[in-house]
């Protein structure tokens, strides 16, 4: 019989993950390793750099060179759902390490899947933030173009903290990450 362990945050381990980003303990895995074409499929990705966090949950983090975010940049901003008025904000990039500057930050409780998804075309949701962050920043002039500059300059870094009992601990490290390094495409003005 299986025992549920209880979510609890463990602020030690929040701190300490959150310091040791995005070396030590977290993985890297580079967007065009993920990039396998083929003849037959053009499209092809390498998931198999992922498989070991099949069904894993924990934190991941898409970092670009800080060269495309060393100016100011404009980016509009979906309004609340029920006020449709676009605003926008100034970005300037925060250097996270080695020229690279943290533009998302998110959870999973499948890492490889979540993933997987922010490079899908799938509708606008989180899993497509970093695709409309590079088109409405004016880096990409559409989501299929911001998809090609992923598996091209991407860095993703993740760190598994797998379980129900991490649940705390994941939302946590989220927003530990994201007031630390104000990454432009996690903004959710919508809620």
């Amino acid at each position: 019989m299986k025992t549920n362990t209880p979510a609890r945050i463990n602020f030690d381990l929040v701190q300490r993950t959150v310091r040791e980003f995005p070396g030590e303990n977290w993985q890297t895995v580079h967007g065009s390793g993920l990039h396998m074409p083929t003849v037959q499929k053009p499209h092809a990705r390498n998931w198999n750099l992922l498989q070991q966090v099949q069904k894993k949950g924990g934190n991941y983090a898409f970092l670009f060179p800080e060269t495309f975010f060393a100016e100011e940049r404009e980016i509009a901003l979906d309004g609340p759902a029920k006020r449709k008025i676009p605003f926008c904000f100034s970005v300037q990039s925060h250097p996270a390490s080695n020229g690279l500057v943290v533009v998302y930050v998110g959870k999973a409780t499948d890492l490889q899947q979540r993933i997987q998804l922010h490079f899908g075309l799938t509708q606008k949701s989180t899993t497509a933030q970093v695709q409309y962050g590079l088109v409405k920043s004016r880096i990409c002039t559409d989501r299929e173009s911001a998809v090609r500059f992923m598996l091209q300059h991407a860095v993703i870094v993740y760190r598994e903290l797998s379980g129900d009992e991490h649940t705390a601990n994941r939302d946590l490290l989220e927003m530990s990450l994201c007031a630390r390094f104000a990454p432009p495409f996690n903004i959710k003005s919508e809620h």
